[in-house]
């Protein structure tokens, strides 16, 4: 290079990819397009936007609208008016002087019951004796969930005519497509042949028909390409595959090539190498890798070999897909939710469950069935998990034991040196507050200034009090000023023990910090709290608001008093009763270090939930989500009384990214799920015999129902939070600094027409936190 030259950089360059590259939907529903902002030499702040206007009755949003990064959601809603037919939305992205533009196309459908549809890509082929074709075969299922059965036979339902073969790859498809190849023999004899295929799922049958026309065979020098033609190849993998070439009066080198059915280059992030890429034989090897990050699905190509003007195809479908995992200590049944959207039990390999994924949206789900029985009382819950696998790639939950081994007593003591001061005393889980009014003339409530811990768990864990400066206003908000800590305290049977607020073992505590509430209800009830959690013992109040969600002032533990893994939890929650219906709102802050805290409440959801068709269905209106971190919804829907001594409850879990854009989720029929190895996989009332599935986990339509629609926000990654959201204990080592937790619920009681008037009980509020973390 000659002195005092450089090279020039290279030009900025911006272009917009979508993923998937098209979306269909029905009156009424929504989806989600990934868009990844490829670049070249442009970093800094790149704008979104829609620059046409949107069809009638479509609403859609792009989040981010601007962005450093190289990612985008696009979130398209079609309402129940929308307007039929296709149409192309144009998404422009602005970068300084730099602006493109990429089309989008949409179409809208009419809603539809549940039916398949099939088309052909040729729909008059015709084929030279000895010689094959391939046919492209979209099967599309309109409100079903399973594998479709694909076979090839003549219009009037008999089997094909001699001289006539045909394959479909796959011949089950979970997908949209197939290949069908059908196959001539040199001795068919030539003229039309009307054929049709049929798709079977479960009952529904579906044909189509279309012609087929024999030519007669050709004396010029021909060839003719076989492979494998379904390939599923893991992300971030690769994998091999034989050609074999089948000459016919021909000799000299074939060139080999991978590209799109269509003729257009390889998808990014997919690449394809022959060895010979130029044979002169009849063999080759084909090895194809897919790039980590390569978006899952199917993809239709085609194998081109050409010699000379001499050119011949075969096409293959690629499916990308990926694994989810699960591991579920103590589940009674367990069942996953693939491609075909149909929900098929898992049998586990090596105590995890796996599950393929091959969709281009990357969504699953899981349904996972607990039981334990206490006290004589059996909960059966069922748990199902709707995500996507860039949200959760494995997901690790544990039952609660079937049966609980734990041992309970009461302690009991006196609180010495209250000075007529209300305190608290609290060890493990179990709790008592000290009120200076209380007289004991209500047994086994102690009089002043005793405590009695009822229940509490055998075993070793931190006995803990404080006592509270007088409360203000009188009798709700309460602010320790000092505190009694006697670690290590083993409980294995009912005792009495006095502590002594004066002794050794207590102290002062120091400074004072807020704990601010930026928007509650005033007209809600509530509460709100700070507590002081250890590893062993989580409801020590520093501060405590009992009736309603307040600002709070708190003094903190004395730094030689802590010791490390313990944390500063902010709780709190309103709630507000109409009739059956309630609304409420939680927060939950922790940190590791004193310090003033602030917190908003989320705005409340609009939900319902109805029977259709013997089949509760949650719907809400769209939901404007505030702040960062994990989003999902959370739908719990809990009955009584399912069997003698058995209370059920179904806990739902819809991540943000699975539910894109819609607005109703239809509480699946686990009941109909396909048994272990079932193929083809077609939900339907008779697989239950051989699914496990067990009647009292179904929900009752004839019984009355506590249900919660809640919009969740954590700050955990999700596959983190939901193991912990169900946990009983606090996992060891769990580092809470940081933590927050938001969630806003609507719900109720449905089966009102059959309630008594007199009627007295509320609806119960949502539990979204584990009761270590949220006991009141």
């Amino acid at each position: 290079m000659l002195a005092g030259c450089t090279r020039p950089a290279p030009e900025p360059t911006l272009q917009i990819n979508f993923s998937p590259d098209h979306l269909r939907l029905v009156l009424g529903g929504a989806g989600e397009v990934n868009i990844t902002l490829v670049r070249q030499n442009l970093p800094g702040l790149a704008e979104l936007r829609l620059i046409n206007p949107l069809p009638e009755g479509i609403t859609a949003s792009i989040t981010p609208s601007s962005t450093t990064g190289n990612t985008a959601t696009l979130r398209i809603q079609a309402s129940s008016h929308a307007t039929v037919g296709s149409f192309n939305l144009r998404v422009q992205a602005v970068q300084g002087s730099i602006s493109v533009t990429s089309e989008l196309p949409l179409q809208i459908e009419p809603s539809q019951q549940p039916d398949l549809q099939l088309s052909l890509n040729n729909p008059t082929p015709s084929i030279r004796q000895g010689q094959y074709a391939d046919l492209l075969v979209d099967v599309r299922r309109i409100n079903l969930e399973g594998t479709v059965v694909l076979a090839l036979e003549q219009q009037n339902g008999a089997p094909l005519p001699s001289g006539l073969s045909a394959t479909f790859s796959p011949t089950l498809p979970n997908s949209t497509v197939s290949i069908l190849r059908i196959s001539v023999a040199s001795t068919a004899s030539t003229g039309p042949y009307p054929l049709r295929i049929k798709a079977t799922l479960g009952s529904l049958e579906r044909t189509l028909d279309f012609p087929l026309t024999v030519l007669e065979a050709l004396p010029e020098p021909d060839f003719q390409l076989n492979l494998t033609q379904h390939l599923s190849l893991q992300r971030g993998t690769t994998s091999s595959e034989s050609i074999a070439i089948t000459r016919i009066n021909l000799s000299g080198p074939i060139a080999l090539s991978l590209e799109r059915f269509d003729g257009t280059p390889l998808p990014t992030g997919i690449r394809a190498t022959f060895a010979p890429a130029e044979t002169e034989g009849t063999l080759s090897t084909l090895t194809i890798s897919a790039a980590p990050d390569v978006p899952l699905g199917d993809y239709v190509l085609r194998v081109r070999g050409v010699q000379g003007a001499l050119e011949r195809t075969a096409l293959v479908l690629l499916n990308v897909f990926d694994q989810a995992g699960l591991t579920a200590n103590g589940a009674v049944w367990v069942a996953a939710q693939g491609d075909s959207g149909a929900w098929q039990v898992v049998p586990p390999t090596a105590g995890s469950y796996h599950l393929r994924i091959g969709n281009a949206a990357e969504r699953y789900g899981w349904a996972v069935v607990c039981s334990k029985t206490e006290a004589g009382l059996t909960t059966h819950q069922v748990n199902v998990y709707q995500l996507t696998l860039s949200e959760v790639r494995r997901l690790d939950l544990s039952c609660p034991p079937s049966t609980s081994s734990d041992a309970f007593s009461d302690l009991s003591g006196q609180l010495n040196n209250l000075g007529g001061h209300y305190a608290q005393v609290a060890f493990g889980t179990a709790s008592d507050f000290v009120d200076p009014a209380r007289t004991g003339s209500f047994p086994p409530t102690p009089a002043y200034p005793g405590y009695l811990l009822q229940g509490a768990r055998h075993g070793t864990a931190d006995l803990m009090a404080v006592r509270y400066l007088p409360p203000t206003p009188p009798g709700t908000h309460f602010q320790a000023d000092r505190a009694l800590f006697q670690r290590n305290f083993t409980l294995s049977g009912r005792q009495t023990l006095d502590l002594d607020m004066q002794g050794s073992a207590s102290f002062a505590l120091e400074g004072t910090y807020k704990a601010t509430l930026t928007n509650p209800d005033p007209s809600a009830q509530g509460l709100s709290y700070l507590a002081y959690l250890t590893p062993t013992t989580q409801t020590l109040y520093l501060a405590d608001s009992q009736q309603d969600a307040a600002n709070l002032t708190y003094r903190a533990i004395p730094d030689n008093r802590r010791k490390p893994n313990e944390f500063y939890v902010f709780n709190a929650r309103e709630t507000t009763f109409s009739n059956l219906s309630l609304r409420s709102r939680q927060v939950l802050r922790a940190i590791a270090s004193p310090q003033d805290l602030s917190a908003s409440f989320l705005s409340l959801p609009e939900a319902r939930l109805r029977l259709e068709n013997n089949r509760f269905q949650a719907s809400w209106s769209p939901y404007s989500w505030s702040g960062s971190g994990s989003q999902l919804f959370s739908l719990q829907l809990e009955q009584l009384a399912v069997a003698p001594n058995t209370n059920l409850a179904w806990h739902l879990h819809l991540s943000r990214r699975w539910v894109g854009g819609i607005t109703s989720y239809p509480i699946p029929n686990l009941a109909h799920s396909c048994a272990a190895g079932q193929s083809p996989c077609a939900p339907a009332p008779s697989n239950t015999p051989a699914n496990g599935w067990q009647s009292t986990w179904s929900l009752r339509d004839n019984l009355e129902l506590d249900w919660s629609f809640s919009a969740v926000q954590v700050s955990l990654p999700l596959a983190d939070w939901l193991p912990l959201a169900q946990s009983t204990l606090p996992p060891a080592g769990h580092n809470l600094d940081g933590f927050s937790f938001d969630a806003a619920s609507a719900g109720g009681i449905y089966n009102v027409s059959s309630l008594s008037a007199q009627r007295q009980a509320q609806a119960k509020g949502p539990r979204l936190l584990p009761f270590w973390l949220s006991p009141r």
